[in-house]
């Protein structure tokens, strides 16, 4: 995880993207075990969501999202942040502490905190692909086929 921005972006996006209990299941720890003091207290608010015509057209807004943003630091000086959609406090002080401890976990802990995360990183994945997959089963279940008859030739 360390000094690759990628592997931090795909970490706090799958976070992001997770259920809080999940999280919690996977989370061998708790946010309690950390110091730590706000940055920025979690705090609530909308952002405007640009779509675009035929994925690569012109931009028009799509509407508003709520979202909840969070910044934190550690005692050790480490700082962790976290965006994510929704309205969930207490998610985004447990993703930026995260963040952090991640953070932490590189710069003098060795690998094994870094297999910690990635072992969390992994089993959020999977979690959410299972989710994924059901959703699509649901969705496959009301689908209609259309097709169209030709009645002869003229």
């Amino acid at each position: 995880m360390c000094a690759q921005n990628k592997t931090r972006q795909q970490f706090l996006s799958v976070l992001a993207q997770s259920e809080l209990s999940d999280i919690n299941r996977l989370w061998n720890d708790s946010i309690d075990n950390h110091s730590f003091e706000y940055m920025r207290r979690p705090q609530q608010g909308m952002v405007m969501a640009v779509g675009r015509v035929a994925a690569d057209g012109e931009p028009f807004n799509l509407g508003e999202v709520s979202v909840t943003r969070c910044a934190i630091r550690l005692v050790s000086g480490e700082t962790g942040f976290s965006y994510l959609q929704g309205r969930n406090e207490r998610k985004a002080v447990v993703i930026a502490v995260l963040d952090a401890l991640a953070q932490k976990s590189c710069a003098g802990a060795g690998n094994e905190m870094d297999a910690q995360y990635h072992q969390l990183k992994s089993g959020l994945l999977q979690i959410l692909q299972q989710r994924k997959q059901k959703q699509a089963a649901a969705c496959s279940q009301s689908s209609v086929d259309f097709y169209t008859m030709v009645r002869g030739e003229e």
